[in-house]
């Protein structure tokens, strides 16, 4: 990450300056004689090594753009740079006998070239500006992001004063990280959940990420809203990056959550043309292809396209069970002008599959049936067809070196089709054969969202220093559309010796006989708006200020039937005018280490249930508490921080079991009265601490307590997730190169480790005992642009339940032993 500080970006911001020599001769950069002015110095620490990893380093450090293609800088390494330089110096120094040269462009950056490419272009005055922080991770080769987006403008994560995960693209690709649910797995302090009704939750410091997504900045409610739980997916394979935020996420969609949030940041036309191709074998017959073609469509470079194409093909572990996955994705982008930048994108994934829904039972004491891994409850008919298509378009405009403006819309698309049978109950203790109840279900599921954020930011000079000053605004709408209905089937399951061989019903005959839904469709909007402005300023060259707030409007209605009761309900709810406040003070301790401590607020509706007297309940509010700190050593190759949080959440739900309400669609009532907390400790490290390695560790202790409740026994999962939330949580991945004769071998190591976690079901606890999974990775580069890595998890083929479910159903093995041979190629 950048090392320059306010003055030292102040300084290049203002300083232009024309280069005075000639070095068109020099083994490692040309530039053609201008007329000299003084050249300003900057202060690097890179550390020997491979040699894109330090012109990636420096890029950052000096603030410049320096384009060029992993290929070129396979293989070849750098002595490294220590010491204060210009920009030309520092590149000539880094790029030494490498037989490249960087050539100047027009734009203000450089590209890297073969030193016998002729000569270099005509240099006009350059202006360094260690503003133009470039957040894109594809190319950089590097676990440590250079900036992060998710909070509105381009900020390195030690400016960003709440905790923030970055899972670069050589993260994703080391790891063979294909779905969000693989993404969220290895990230640090975040806790996946297996939905009984198919789908995934997803957890950070004890708090559900319900539906708190972005594309590209634009904030959506997608995945907040399906009816069998939350089964919002998407391939990473049109992605550079993944962000998340942990802690309270008001100011980036006004009905945020106290977990955080994701942001999507999709891959971008490419400056110089390249194609990657990769090819993957694995366990259970788990098949997966995929191009990536990308460079510029004009002799200019102005307009830039990319294409990417999956094929994945696999069976699972457990009986029954298989899926096809095909993503295309398309994108343009455009330079209208030297300042102007206009960005557009169309994707489409498409799943055909035969899913095993609800996962396994237990003695009705809570004790494991021991049942094989491969064991699946369901229907050999089970089917599930869904399709998303997801279309960007977004513009990006500098008024000059301290002003842009940013515009991003997202609309997406997606229907599901779902029919499965299950079994659920729990079996006599001590029994070897049992009978549990079968089920079947139908889903058919419409949804269309549509956003947009735009904003501008811009930096001005008050007092002698330099602030920062973020203004804008964003707006969503979700349409849902839908039909279920389950019902019981006639006979039972045994789960010791289970049969897939259920009853079709007929559509009419789900219609007919539904447990729950019915006949008519389920239909909802939601509409979300809002302004919110982020102000940061510069009280003392090592004291930063940042003063934000988010003033949102909310609509809600939705109408449902549910024919076992014969029932309508019918949902209005609106909130007006919410603020919430957001605030930090960032403090230099030197160029490495910055301390912070920040507040941040949250609203989320639940209008969704209502109280004995029918109505709905008011929105739960949180407030985050954070103090850290944070390092970016190396010159920014490794990223570390460390903080304490603590988060309190008021008039969130809770079950009022002495009540019946038809209108909240379990039959349920619930109050508001719930306060929760959770506090605890997290630290991060991401990047190279040492020369050839790339690491990414985390490890998190989240404390959950109810301070306020109606029930009198322990609370359960419904109400807060406080019971299977490990208390202690260690993730760590590194991949290290070797040197010398070895160099063409990679090795990755990694292990996730966890404290025990339980649920309780009345007055059983039912746990599954703290576990730890090692996972290895090797790779061998066959030549300049072929390599091959063979990749294993769960290397010592633990047995254990990645989801702990009740004594009736929900019980998920974790994957056993498994590995993925992966052929890439790139050109």
């Amino acid at each position: 990450m950048p090392l320059l500080q306010p003055s030292t970006r102040l300084r290049h911001a203002i300083h232009r300056f024309t280069l005075g020599l000639s070095l068109a001769t020099a083994p490692g950069l040309m530039f053609a004689p201008v007329d000299a002015l003084a050249v300003s110095q900057t202060a690097y620490h890179i550390a020997a090594g491979p040699l894109g990893n330090a012109i990636s380093q420096f890029g950052v450090q000096a603030g410049v753009t320096i384009s060029f293609d992993t290929e070129q800088t396979r293989h070849l390494s750098t002595p490294g740079l220590d010491g204060s330089y210009s920009v030309e110096e520092g590149l000539l120094r880094l790029l030494g006998s490498s037989g490249l040269q960087a050539q100047r462009q027009g734009n203000g950056g450089y590209v890297l070239v073969p030193a016998d490419n002729g000569p270099a272009m005509e240099l006009g005055p350059l202006t360094i500006d260690a503003n133009r922080l470039d957040a894109t991770s594809e190319g950089t080769q590097s676990y440590a992001a250079r900036a992060v987006t998710i909070g509105k403008g381009v900020h390195t994560l030690k400016e960003t004063p709440q905790s923030v995960t970055v899972m670069t693209r050589k993260m994703l690709d080391d790891q063979n990280l294909n779905t969000l649910e693989q993404v969220l797995d290895k990230t640090p302090g975040i806790t996946v959940y297996d939905s009984p009704m198919g789908g995934k939750y997803f957890y950070s410091r004890g708090f559900n990420l319900d539906g708190q997504y972005q594309y590209d900045g634009v904030p959506l409610d997608v995945g907040g809203n399906y009816v069998q739980a939350n089964s919002f997916s998407s391939d990473m394979a049109f992605y550079d990056r993944v962000e998340i935020l942990k802690g309270a996420a008001g100011m980036m969609k006004g009905s945020g959550s106290s977990a955080g949030g994701v942001n999507f940041v999709r891959k971008r036309g490419q400056d110089k043309a390249q194609t990657t191709l990769t090819l993957s074998a694995g366990t259970w017959d788990n098949y997966r292809g995929q191009v990536d073609v990308g460079g510029p469509l004009n002799e200019s470079g102005t307009v830039r396209g990319r294409a990417v194409a999956t094929l994945q093909d696999r069976q699972y572990f457990y009986d029954n069970a298989k899926r096809q996955d095909q993503v295309l994705y398309g994108a343009l982008d455009w330079d209208v002008t030297p300042d102007t930048t206009l960005g557009v994108g169309l994707a489409y994934e498409d799943i055909d599959a035969s899913p095993c829904y609800t996962g396994l039972p237990r003695y009705a004491d809570g004790s494991d049936l021991k049942l094989s891994r491969s064991t699946c409850l369901g229907a050999s008919w089970n089917d599930l067809q869904s399709q998303r298509i997801t279309g960007f378009a977004d513009l990006k405009h500098r008024f000059n070196d301290d002003w842009t403006l940013n515009f991003a819309s997202v609309y997406t698309h997606n229907n599901q089709n779902l029919e499965y049978g299950y079994s659920e109950g729990a079996v006599p203790v001590g029994a070897s054969s049992a009978g549990i109840r079968r089920h079947v279900g139908r889903f058919d599921y419409d949804q269309d969202d549509y956003g947009f954020d735009s904003y501008v930011d811009g930096k001005f000079e008050a007092f002698g220093l330099e602030h920062e000053l973020i203004v804008g605004a964003n707006a969503s709408r979700q349409k849902t559309h839908d039909y279920f209905a389950l019902m019981p089937l006639n006979g039972t399951q045994n789960p010791f010796d289970p049969s897939p061989a259920f009853p079709h019903p007929s559509k009419d005959e789900f219609l007919a006989n539904p447990s729950r839904g019915g006949s008519e469709p389920t239909d909802s909007t939601t509409t979300q708006y809002g302004t919110y402005a982020t102000l940061r300023l510069k009280l003392a060259e090592p004291l930063t200020l940042v003063l934000g707030t988010r003033v949102s409007w909310y609509r809600n209605k939705s109408d449902s039937y549910t024919q076992a009761w014969d029932y309508w309900v019918h949902n209005r709810s609106q909130e007006n005018g919410q603020v919430t406040p957001f605030a930090a003070v960032l403090y230099d301790l030197n160029d490495e280490w910055t301390a912070y401590a920040s507040y941040a607020d949250i609203f989320q509706p639940q209008s969704n249930l209502v109280n004995a007297q029918g109505q709905a309940l008011p929105p739960k509010t949180g407030a985050n508490y954070e103090l850290g700190i944070k390092g970016e050593l190396f010159g920014g190759a490794l990223n570390t921080a460390f903080n304490l949080f603590r988060t309190i959440e008021e008039h969130r739900a809770e079950t009022d079991f002495v009540d019946t309400c038809k209108g909240s669609g379990d039959q349920y009532c619930y109050t508001d009265s719930g306060k929760v907390r959770a506090q605890g400790f997290e630290a991060e490290v991401s990047g190279s601490p040492i020369e050839r390695l790339q690491l990414l560790a985390g490890y998190t202790y989240t404390q959950t307590k109810y301070l306020n409740t109606i029930n009198q026994t322990e609370p359960t999962e419904l109400n807060f997730t406080s019971s299977f939330i490990p208390r202690h949580m260690l993730k760590v991945w590194g991949d290290y190169q070797l040197a010398g004769a070895l160099d063409r071998w990679t090795v990755g190591a990694g292990v996730s480790s966890q404290s025990e976690n339980f649920r309780r079901q009345g007055n059983l606890s039912i746990e599954q005992a703290g576990y730890t999974l090692w996972s290895g990775r090797v790779q061998y580069r066959l030549d300049e642009h072929w390599s091959l890595a063979l990749n294993g998890n769960n290397l010592l083929d633990k047995r254990y339940y990645a989801t702990v479910g009740a004594t009736g159903w929900g019980n998920h093995y974790g994957e056993p032993r498994n590995f993925m041979l992966t052929l890439k190629g790139s050109f």
